[in-house]
């Protein structure tokens, strides 16, 4: 029987999870309640609990205190929060889901099952994901653009955002000055890797693995490593979130 221990400090919280698990989620044993990141880290040392869900706030660290002090990879993580903006930073943590509350019995049972498909063979994953790592590392990493001075190779890791021009664009890189590239961003997005690289509005792309936070704020925008803030187009809201947690 899969275990789990719910990590939350409001008492109704607790209570409502708690029910829901009961009731609609019967196959999962509930070890522990902790409120604390001491209590969690010795629940979860003696427990080994197959699924932590994790709450945001707690009332000495946040969540992600807890996650750093443990190999947060060996349990199936489902955050539970009334806290949207910290979405993204949570799927970098590979967590199965996030649950925004007041959440429904519905939204826990399909987290669950979410959690229960998950392959939790390390060894295998490893595997696979050395083997992706090669097969990332034989290929081309650098594309070529063109400027007003000649042809110039760029490294794509280092490319932070591309910001449209009319039929010019911007290529914003790390460390680097903008540069104007002779070509529509169209053009540049083709020769782009699609794994990391969203186009969050008409204008702009971004490269995910430069991204710092997104929040709701403003319509709608993504914080950047470089301090840039990039729209993303409320049509391509759910899309570009959908894209972060495939992404992990």
């Amino acid at each position: 029987m899969p275990t789990a221990i719910i990590i939350e400090d409001e008492l109704s919280a607790q209570q409502l999870l708690s029910n829901i698990l009961a009731e609609y989620c019967a196959q999962i044993k509930v070890e522990d309640v902790c409120t604390s990141l001491s209590d969690t880290l010795v629940s979860i040392k003696n427990k080994k609990p197959d699924i932590l869900f994790l709450d945001i706030e707690l009332e000495d660290c946040n969540a992600f205190d807890i996650l750093n002090a443990i190999d947060h990879r060996e349990y199936k993580i489902i955050f539970t929060t009334a806290y949207d903006e910290y979405a993204i930073k949570a799927f970098k943590y590979e967590a199965v889901d996030y649950l925004l509350k007041p959440y429904s019995p519905k939204q826990v049972v399909k987290a669950v099952n979410k959690a229960e498909r998950r392959n939790f063979n390390q060894d295998i994953l490893n595997e696979i994901l050395s083997g992706l790592k090669a097969d990332h590392t034989n290929k081309s990493n650098k594309i070529t653009l063109s400027n007003s001075k000649g042809l110039v190779m760029i490294e794509v890791n280092n490319i932070i955002r591309i910001e449209a021009d009319r039929s010019y664009c911007y290529v914003y890189e790390l460390g680097q000055k903008k540069m104007m590239v002779s070509k529509p961003m169209i053009e540049v997005e083709k020769l782009l890797p699609t794994d990391h690289f969203f186009r969050t509005h008409s204008g702009h792309i971004i490269n995910v693995n430069h991204m710092r936070k997104f929040s709701y704020d403003e319509g709608g925008y993504i914080l950047l490593n470089d301090n840039s803030q990039v729209p993303v187009s409320r049509r391509r809201r759910q899309e570009f979130l959908d894209f972060i947690r495939n992404d992990q």
